[in-house]
């Protein structure tokens, strides 16, 4: 009776553990995603775009884009651009200041310096030996009110546990573009 409640409890914990994990990875890559989607289109010079508005224009503006790699779900790429380095160029070298997302081969990966969903050269930012990403969608909403047009990004992540495919979640959020 004692070993059968000490093995039932070894199965119980290692059970929690795997959900534990799913929900760090999970968070994890909302939060960094989140992020850096906060900063699409910052330029560090509007107080020029204020000072002379006919002649200054944001070179940031209009690098959001969504798409996909080849043989992956729609809509599960997506791409931004920001001032990174607070110079107000829209700089393509040495360091590019346009970013990605996307998913490929059930894992989300990161894409700096410039290149496209289809090109290599990506990171992974999930561990596709823990968890398989299933979903990884991206839409683009734009709400006006008063005049002002917001843009808000809505992104749906679903992944299960490689071991314990059974176990899974799913999260859904908005981030709105600030700049």
């Amino acid at each position: 009776a004692m070993a059968s409640l000490v093995g039932h409890g070894i199965a119980l914990n290692s059970i929690l553990l795997a959900k534990s994990r799913l929900e760090e990875e999970m968070n994890a890559v909302v939060a960094v995603v989140s992020h850096d989607l906060k900063r699409a289109g910052y330029y560090a010079l509007t107080n020029e775009m204020v000072k002379n508005p006919s002649t200054s224009t944001n070179p940031f503006d209009g690098n959001l884009s969504i798409g996909s790699y080849v043989n992956e779900h729609a809509d599960s790429c997506i791409n931004f651009a920001y001032d990174r380095n607070k110079n107000g160029l829209f700089d393509t070298s040495p360091k590019h200041e346009k970013y990605w997302f996307r998913l490929r081969e059930r894992a989300v990966e990161i894409r700096m310096n410039g290149a496209l969903c289809d090109q290599s050269g990506w990171h992974d930012l999930t561990d596709p030996k823990v968890i398989h990403v299933t979903v990884f969608k991206f839409t683009i909403e734009q709400l006006t009110a008063l005049q002002i047009t917001q843009t808000h990004i809505n992104l749906e992540l679903q992944a299960r546990l490689k071991k314990h495919p059974e176990i899974s979640r799913s999260i859904s959020t908005s981030v709105l573009i600030e700049n």
